[in-house]
C-alpha cells in the first residue's frame, strides 16, 4: 500500500514539476542565446545599443527565473504536503488503510525527489545556459575536449589524496543537511496547521522561524567548543576541522530523527480532522 501512496503523491506532483523543470531549461535557452549574442558582439567593431542592453536584461532575468523554478519545485511538493495531509483531502487520506508512518514517509520521499529534481534543474539549466553563451567562440569546444584526459587523470589524483575525505565528509553533510531541512519543514507545518485554525501558513512560517533560531543557537555553540582547541592553539586544527564537520552532521542527523519523532507524534496523537 505504501508503493501506490507513493506513486498517488507522485502522479500528483510530477506535472507541475515537470513544467517547472521546462520553464527553467526555456529560460536558460533563451538567457544562453542572449549570452552568446553579446559574446559574438565582443568581438564585432560596432557600437553598443538597444539591443545589448535587451540581452543583458534577459540573461538577468533567465537567472532570476532559474532560480524561481527551483524554489518554485521546493515550494509546491511542501504545499502538497501541506493540502494532501491538512486539508478536506487530508481527511480522505488519512482513511486509507495506511499507517502514520507510510503518510509521513511518502510526502517525504516525495519532497527528496522534488529536491532532487530543484537540483537538477539548477545543474543542467546553468549547463545549458553556459554551453549556449559560450558556443559564439570558435574553438572553445574542441578545446575543451582535448582537455578531457588530462582534467580526468588529475581527478584521479586527487581521488587518491587523504584531503578527499574532506570531500566525501562535505558531501554527507550537504545530504544529511537536505534531508533535515525537509523534516523541519514539514514538522513546521504539521505544527502550523494543528495550532492554527486560521493563517496556518503563517504560523507554520512562525514555528519554522523559531526552530531555526533554536538550531542556530546550538550549532553556534557546538561551533565555538569546537574551535576552541584551535583558538588556544593547544590541538591540529586540521583534526578540529575534522570535529567540527563530524559533529554538525551528527547534529543534522539528531534533527532530522527528532523532527520526525514529533511530526509522528502531532499527526497520530494531536490532529483532528473532524
Amino acid at each position: 500500500m505504501f508503493t501506490k501512496l507513493l506513486k498517488h503523491e507522485w502522479r500528483a506532483a510530477r506535472g507541475v514539476l515537470g513544467l517547472l523543470f521546462l520553464i527553467s531549461l526555456s529560460a536558460a535557452l533563451v538567457g544562453g542565446a542572449a549570452m552568446r549574442y553579446l559574446v559574438w558582439f565582443g568581438d564585432e567593431e560596432a557600437q553598443a545599443g538597444l539591443e545589448v542592453v535587451l540581452c543583458v536584461l534577459s540573461m538577468i532575468a533567465a537567472i532570476v527565473g532559474i532560480f524561481i523554478c527551483a524554489a518554485g519545485i521546493e515550494f509546491f511538493t511542501i504545499w502538497r504536503f501541506y493540502k494532501s495531509r491538512f486539508t478536506d483531502e487530508g481527511y480522505l487520506t488519512f482513511t486509507l488503510p495506511v499507517t502514520t508512518h507510510q503518510i509521513l514517509l511518502s510526502s517525504l520521499v516525495t519532497n527528496l525527489i522534488g529536491a532532487a529534481v530543484a537540483i537538477a534543474a539548477l545543474g543542467v539549466s546553468f549547463i545549458g545556459f553556459c554551453l549556449v553563451g559560450f558556443s559564439a567562440l570558435e574553438g572553445l569546444f574542441p578545446m575543451l575536449w582535448d582537455m578531457m584526459p588530462s582534467i580526468w587523470e588529475k581527478l584521479k589524483l586527487l581521488l587518491q589524496q587523504e584531503e578527499i575525505r574532506y570531500v566525501w565528509m562535505f558531501l554527507a553533510n550537504a545530504l544529511v543537511g537536505m534531508v533535515c531541512e525537509i523534516v523541519v519543514v514539514m514538522l513546521s507545518v504539521t505544527i502550523g496547521s494543528i495550532i492554527a485554525q486560521k493563517h496556518k501558513i503563517l504560523a507554520a512560517i512562525g514555528v519554522y522561524y523559531g526552530i531555526h533560531v533554536g538550531i542556530s543557537l546550538v550549532s553556534g555553540t557546538i561551533s565555538i567548543l569546537s574551535n576552541l582547541p584551535a583558538m588556544t592553539g593547544s590541538s591540529d586544527p586540521y583534526r578540529v576541522f575534522d570535529n567540527l564537520l563530524a559533529s554538525q552532521t551528527a547534529l543534522l542527523l539528531v534533527i532530522g530523527v527528532v523532527s520526525y519523532i514529533l511530526m509522528y507524534h502531532f499527526v497520530n496523537r494531536k490532529l483532528n480532522l473532524n
